[in-house]
């Protein structure tokens, strides 16, 4: 008996047309994992940035002794590297900011992403402005920034919000925040800074440490990134007991 065998070409162009709604089918998954993971590659170079530019500021910082015995005193820091109020009707005001816990060994968490909608301290529209450090100076304050929903740093919120420029000497422990910032006079004539519409930033976090968190995740140590040593060196060294 003679067993008929089809054409290796047709057998190919058969095999073809019966994978073409499989071959259709995985091409959008795909695509959509490689979009995936360039929006990840993006975030995670837009965190890097934001911790480098924390970093920067804290070593402006450091040459304040007020504001590193203030660091001193510390349960924690908000760093904001920039911020831009918008003008009028034209894109929107805000930043992002990083927010560290100090232990009680002196050392410093991991940072938490936060984004910033409003800063109260009168800037005109349109003007971009920065670094802002925010240094928090007990519990009640740092439990401001594991809400769940939008938040405020203010006196609306409960908190005292100093001007660092009006801190005198031996009062720095007083309050519940102080608020500095490089820009000189930003805060001159602002007798009560507020920062409101503070959300946590999940997305950036995420991406930054590959994983789902939250921010209380971030400060109590279930998490780390290499790239963060340095800012968390600088904040040990800044907020060090004086020799």
């Amino acid at each position: 008996m003679i067993a008929h065998v089809k054409p290796l070409g047709s057998l190919l162009c058969g095999a073809l047309l019966a994978c073409a709604p499989m071959i259709a089918q995985s091409q959008p998954k795909v695509g959509l994992a490689h979009d995936q993971e360039m929006a990840r590659v993006q975030l995670q170079a837009m965190a890097n940035q934001h911790i480098d530019s924390a970093r920067t500021a804290v070593a402006v910082l450091e040459k304040d002794p007020l504001m590193t015995e203030a660091l001193r005193w510390s349960k924690g820091v908000f760093i904001l590297p920039s911020y831009r109020r918008a003008a009028l009707a034209v894109g929107a005001s805000g930043g992002t900011g990083v927010l560290l816990r100090k232990r009680d060994n002196g050392s410093w968490s991991a940072p938490a992403f936060f984004k910033l909608g409003t800063l109260g301290i009168g800037l005109q529209a349109g003007v971009e402005a920065g670094p802002f450090v925010f240094v928090l100076l007990n519990d009640k304050a740092m439990q401001q920034f594991l809400q769940r929903n939008s938040f405020s740093v203010s006196a609306d919120a409960g908190l005292t919000v100093r001007n660092w420029q009006k801190v005198a000497r031996g009062t720095v422990g007083k309050g519940d925040v102080i608020a500095w910032s490089s820009a000189k006079g930003i805060f001159a004539d602002v007798a009560a800074v507020s920062v409101d519409d503070i959300r946590y930033d999940e997305q950036l976090t995420n991406a930054y440490y590959h994983r789902t968190l939250s921010a209380g995740d971030v400060l109590a140590d279930r998490v780390s990134n290499d790239q963060a040593q340095g800012l968390q060196q600088a904040l040990a060294t800044a907020s060090a007991p004086a020799p």
